[in-house]
């Protein structure tokens, strides 16, 4: 018994090209490409700085969700010191 399976051209050119081996890079290419690994990598390092930096850092945006439903009035926003400057006002 013989099994017959037909394919497009399509398909039998992607299952050929999976097949066919990757480029060859040249040695000089690749010792160019390591370099500029290294670089960037050592590059990454120096300006890691420490952990305690955080004051450089840019500060995160605020993000608030304003949801209502119907007949809700929108509330109002108030950024942080204020908040807690209300707080203690209500603290004392």
């Amino acid at each position: 018994m013989t099994l017959l399976v037909t394919i497009s051209a399509n398909t039998a050119a992607l299952a050929i090209e999976a097949l066919r081996p990757g480029r060859r890079v040249s040695t000089k290419d690749q010792v160019a490409d390591t370099k500029a690994d290294a670089d960037r990598n050592a590059r990454r390092a120096e300006n890691a700085g420490d952990p305690g930096d955080a004051e450089f850092m840019i500060p995160a945006t605020t993000v608030s969700l304003d949801l209502l439903t119907t007949g809700q009035q929108p509330r109002q926003q108030a950024t942080l010191n204020q908040a807690q400057s209300a707080y203690r006002y209500f603290e004392d």
